[in-house]
């Protein structure tokens, strides 16, 4: 198999496919009864104000932005790697992955006016762990399929 030699290609489809890990792994965790929120839900919330936030179209929305956000978060590792080199790759993927994160969470939720949503003690912890998860599948993505330096 040909790798990926463009830093940017790999950002999107690395990070897509971490994004799509990352809702999965959210889907998990609802479908087995943790009482959390997940990444999708509180995008969604960022444009569609309650009631409209919890029809099937705006939850629709919040998993593109969801990964849209990935995709962003992707190209952002890539470029990282290629201007660092992929010495301690994963440290360097998952430490990105949960800077970008909690940056949404300290600065874009306070800013769109999030502070009415009453996240569960657990919800911290999912979102760590789901940020964890996307850094390590992205920089295995990155490490496995990429020949860029």
């Amino acid at each position: 198999m040909k790798k990926i030699e463009d830093f940017y290609f790999a950002g999107i489809v690395s990070g897509l496919t971490g994004g799509i890990i990352h809702l999965l792994y959210n889907l998990l965790l609802i479908s087995i009864g943790v009482n959390t929120s997940t990444f999708w839900k509180d995008l969604t919330n960022v444009f569609f104000a309650p009631p409209q936030a919890f029809s099937w179209a705006a939850q629709l929305y919040g998993v593109i932005s969801a990964l849209g956000i990935s995709v962003f978060n992707g190209i952002l590792i890539s470029l990282l790697l290629k201007l660092t080199g992929k010495d301690y790759l994963y440290i360097k993927s998952i430490t990105l992955s949960m800077i970008t994160g909690y940056f949404l969470f300290m600065f874009l939720y306070p800013e769109a006016d999030l502070d009415y949503l009453q996240h569960s003690l657990i919800t911290p912890y999912v979102a760590l762990g789901g940020f964890a998860i996307y850094g390590i599948t992205t920089g295995f993505l990155l490490k496995r399929y990429t020949a860029f330096e």
